[in-house]
């Protein structure tokens, strides 16, 4: 017994040893906030295996943080050290719930300027929050214990504060963490000789040092350098003007790849008609079928239906990139501000403002707030006169959009006369609304529907297939009453897709029907021309929706410059028969950049050279809006 009390004795010594204590702090506060970013960076990793999580270059990154928290903590008095150790592990677990649940819902990880979405995505909180899976929420609750342990320890250690405290603290901190953020940086390896090249995405310093691949980027460089380095960029590039740089790199790529605007046997096809453009949320190629959309299915047997449209993914908000591109045939930028805070810019050569020049009354209409994406600004800077924001407007205020019903658009006199006003000419977007998620009986629309496309056992499936269902309603509706007021003869409808069903929780799913499990060639979605007088096409040129602004100027007969645009008609000869991608790869139909086993010196060489031109295209498109090109351009001729 006396043995037995001797080593509980020496145990509380031990632990009560101030030296040991400290030891145990650190320890405890390397481990709770460590261990979430080896979690987020090993859970990344089961998605794009880039850079695996045991590499030393992200673990240093994130090292130099844990270093400048202890030394805070060390810094601040008792209190102080536990409110601010408190709060930090509160943000950094916030920080981990949200980027797994991006993950899952976009697969991709977000960046600063990502954040400023937040307020968008307010309303589908309860949706991404039905996504949290328990192995994230016990890496949570293990990085809490964690820090209360670390709390508690504080409170009980007693430290002489004196100057040379002080000093020595702040010496650790100048000293070891540039030192531990430089072996990180050189672990990455060397970079690509040209930034442009076919393997620079692939390489860790390349992947680091442009910053623009949020996925990639915090598996090389950790949680914590992710929101440092990205936050840094965003504000870097706020206050550093490039305009002067930009402008020349512009200009030289134009000389350089001038593109004639030629006709085809397209071009004037819809002369004088007018154009409702209809955005289709979320209505994904596998869900076409004659039970869910035979308006849509119609529309595509009869008219010209493109069948290798992609929307690539740039930017951060899907629905407004697609928006972005079909208006000015540039696609959003990465690494920045998201884009419709560019509403300043001038877009003098947009859709909008084409038809606007030959006399149509152009306007745009969403079941949202104007605010949303800012598109009640956005959509002015476009060119559109008015954007009409249906939980704005006063003429039609709605109580919610989160019930939204899009055959309402077609039914009411007000939403519908928008759509078709009574002018001579008109062109409208119509964005909408009803098959965005949630899937699930949050949603009123789901678990009150008239159309009982219900799958058994699979509420999220039955969900979806109503929402669609009424999305096609609302199209059957429409042309009807156009029809019926005598419009439909001098009518263009055109639907394009923003992006593919991600939001929908079986993946595994979504990845059989459409044959790929590739998160860009998921992108495949409709696109569909349709008039009373076309003859039915299936067109299977390689596009994207970018692709659809100067497609859409020739068939109307507008006056546009191709070299105004990034993208091509798609019935011209010079059409680009490629899409690419904002990680920098391409697909033409044959060759996917992303999977090149057993690639002979042949295609090898032909990647290397698409590559650099993609990666040229991307890096103008950016500048392009970056610099305000198409007013600026004439300051630094």
């Amino acid at each position: 017994m006396e043995k037995i009390e001797l080593l509980k004795n020496k145990i509380k010594s031990f632990f009560k040893n101030n030296y040991v204590k400290n030891i145990l702090l650190i320890v405890f506060i390397s481990l709770s906030f460590g261990l979430i970013d080896i979690y987020l960076r090993r859970f990344g990793f089961s998605y794009i295996a880039f850079y695996k999580y045991t590499h030393l270059a992200p673990n240093l990154f994130t090292l130099s943080y844990i270093i400048i928290i202890i030394g805070i903590i060390y810094l601040l008095p008792k209190k102080g050290s536990i409110i601010f150790l408190a709060i930090s592990n509160i943000l950094a677990n916030i920080l981990l719930l949200a980027q797994t649940l991006h993950m899952k819902i976009l697969d991709r990880f977000f960046a600063f300027s990502d954040i400023l979405l937040g307020k968008e995505a307010e309303g589908y909180l309860g949706y991404a929050i039905n996504k949290t899976d328990f192995k994230v929420i016990a890496m949570i609750i293990i990085s809490i214990t964690l820090t209360v342990i670390a709390c508690l320890i504080i409170r009980s250690i007693n430290l002489k504060r004196t100057k040379k405290y002080y000093l020595t603290i702040v010496l650790i901190i100048i000293i070891i963490v540039p030192l531990t953020r430089f072996l990180a940086i050189n672990r990455l390896g060397k970079k690509a000789e040209d930034p442009l090249a076919w393997d620079a995405a692939f390489k860790p310093r390349n992947v680091y040092d442009d910053f623009n691949n949020q996925t990639k980027s915090l598996e090389v460089s950790g949680m914590y350098e992710l929101m440092f380095r990205s936050t840094y960029l965003y504000i870097k590039d706020q206050f550093i003007n490039n305009n002067k740089k930009y402008i020349n790199d512009i200009n030289t790529y134009l000389d350089n790849n001038k593109k004639e605007t030629l006709t085809n046997k397209y071009t004037n096809k819809f002369k004088d008609k007018n154009l409702i453009l209809i955005l289709l949320e979320s209505v994904d190629n596998w869900i076409l079928s004659e039970e869910v959309t035979p308006t849509i299915l119609k529309l595509a047997n009869e008219g010209l239906n493109f069948t290798n449209r992609y929307a690539p993914a740039f930017g951060s908000g899907q629905t407004i990139n697609s928006e972005f591109a079909v208006n000015t045939g540039l696609y959003s930028v990465g690494n920045t501000k998201a884009i419709y805070n560019f509403d300043k810019n001038d877009y003098q050569y947009s859709l909008p403002n084409l038809f606007k020049e030959k006399g149509y009354t152009v306007n745009s209409i969403h079941a949202n707030s104007g605010n949303y994406y800012n598109r009640s600004n956005l959509h002015l800077a476009f060119g559109y006169e008015k954007h009409y924001a249906l939980l704005d407007d006063k003429n039609k205020k709605l109580e919610s959009s989160k019930y939204f019903k899009d055959t309402t658009l077609a039914t009411d006199d007000y939403t519908y006369n928008i759509i078709a006003p009574n002018s001579d000419k008109f062109m409208t977007l119509v964005t909408t609304y009803t098959p965005h998620v949630p899937y699930d009986d949050t949603n009123d629309n789901c678990s009150n529907n008239p159309y009982n496309l219900n799958i058994k056992n699979d509420k999220e499936l039955s969900c979806y297939r109503n929402l669609v269902k009424t999305n096609d309603e609302f199209l059957r509706l429409l042309l009807n009453r156009l029809e019926k007021d005598k419009k439909l003869d001098d009518t263009v409808i055109v639907l394009f897709t923003d992006h593919y069903t991600y939001g929908y929780d079986n993946q595994d799913y979504v990845k059989k029907q459409k044959k790929t499990t590739d998160t860009n060639l998921l992108q495949n979605v409709p696109f569909i021309i349709w008039s009373k007088d076309i003859k039915h096409q299936d067109i299977d040129t390689l596009m994207d929706t970018a692709d659809i602004l100067p497609t859409l100027a020739n068939l109307f007969g507008l006056d546009y410059n191709l070299n105004n645009y990034m993208a091509t008609d798609v019935f011209s000869e010079n059409h680009e028969n490629f899409i690419y991608f904002p990680d920098g790869s391409f697909y033409d139909g044959k060759i996917y950049s992303n999977n090149l086993k057993n690639a002979n010196e042949e295609t090898m060489e032909y990647v290397k050279k698409m590559s650099k031109y993609v990666n040229t295209k991307i890096k103008i498109n950016d500048e392009i809006i970056l610099s305000n090109y198409y007013k600026n351009k004439e300051k630094y001729k």
